[in-house]
């Protein structure tokens, strides 16, 4: 049997054995059709240009090509610091980056650490006491666009770093992780909460009480999980990229399934997880309690289906809900 036809029978099966969401009553259900959601068109360009420095702005403006992430850079975690009013980008190849008021570029807090570039710094999240960056590395063995690979793989080279300004330091808080992804610091400031995506698990890193330094599992979820956001009626919101089938804890559990998958081309390899997508209901993002409870639950449906394929992050603000996507030139905002 071909391997595309093998990887076929694969995908019609896991499709049919993906997970299914909490049904109880007391769990919210949020749904977005076409007509009940606002598409606010927009640019990344900003974002994407204030990660750059100054002599890379003329040959990478405008440019969306994938292969040239290396020399271009890709912002990914973004915090304003409240007090300063900085803006602090993780970007994947350039790493810890600052843009200060009147500022048309970035300049480098963390460009490299260990004496090496990073492979895939991710998430941001800031102390607005103390002035500490806390952000992750997803992996160190492969880069923002082989993200599939960390995935299929089970690549646990994924640390949670801390930036001290005041000494100029990284350290490393937690190690070993698979995918760490967006992170969120409770209001109290005594844990951080951090997406890691392989195995679809909400952890929480506790920076206070006795449990400090130490790391625990909050929630198991049925899809992977990306950017994580407090929800100001408590909880916290999850954006999910995608399903989590079968495919991706076989690909980890059998080698010679992962073998095979990793010989292929990426683009071969999203296209087959875009299949998986496509079957059931497509629920892009999660309101869970802070002891891991699902609360509420959004899923798209009808046209909307086609503009939120994969969802980043959910912002919750003023009784709504503002939905971006790594992959769409927009936000959708949807009226609570």
């Amino acid at each position: 049997m071909k391997t595309t036809t093998k990887l076929f029978a694969l995908a019609v099966f896991a499709a049919a054995a993906i997970l299914s969401l909490d049904s109880r009553s007391d769990v919210r259900q949020l749904e977005i059709r076409d007509g009940n959601v606002e598409l606010l068109p927009g640019s990344l360009l900003l974002a994407w240009f204030a990660a750059q420095s100054k002599p890379q702005l003329d040959s990478c403006r405008g440019s969306k090509d994938p292969k040239r992430e290396h020399e271009c850079g890709r912002p990914l975690g973004l915090k304003f610091n409240n007090k300063t009013g900085e803006l602090y980008v993780a970007d994947a190849y350039l790493g810890l980056r600052v843009v200060g008021k009147g500022d048309n570029v970035s300049r480098p807090l963390v460009p490299q650490w260990l004496g090496s570039s990073f492979t895939f710094a991710n998430g941001v999240e800031i102390d607005h006491e103390t002035g500490a960056i806390y952000f992750t590395e997803t992996s160190t063995r492969f880069q923002r666009r082989e993200f599939l690979n960390i995935v299929i793989s089970g690549d646990n080279s994924g640390k949670l770093l801390k930036y001290d300004p005041k000494n100029n330091k990284v350290q490393v808080l937690a190690s070993g992780l698979c995918f760490p992804n967006g992170l969120v610091m409770s209001s109290d400031g005594s844990y951080l909460l951090l997406a890691e995506t392989t195995t679809g698990k909400i952890l929480r890193y506790w920076l206070k009480t006795p449990k400090a330094s130490t790391i625990e599992e909050v929630a198991q979820l049925p899809g992977f999980p990306d950017n994580i956001k407090m929800s100001p009626r408590g909880g916290f919101w999850v954006g999910l990229h995608a399903k989590r089938g079968k495919i991706a804890e076989w690909s980890i559990s059998y080698p010679w399934l992962r073998k095979l998958v990793m010989k292929l081309p990426a683009q071969r390899i999203q296209r087959i997880s875009s299949f998986l997508t496509g079957f059931g209901r497509q629920v892009i993002a999660l309101r869970l309690s802070e002891d891991g409870k699902i609360m509420e639950v959004m899923s798209v449906h009808g046209a909307a289906r086609k503009v939120f394929k994969s969802i980043s992050e959910v912002e919750e603000r003023d009784g709504s809900l503002w939905i971006g996507s790594v992959l769409s030139p927009f936000l959708g905002l949807y009226r609570l």
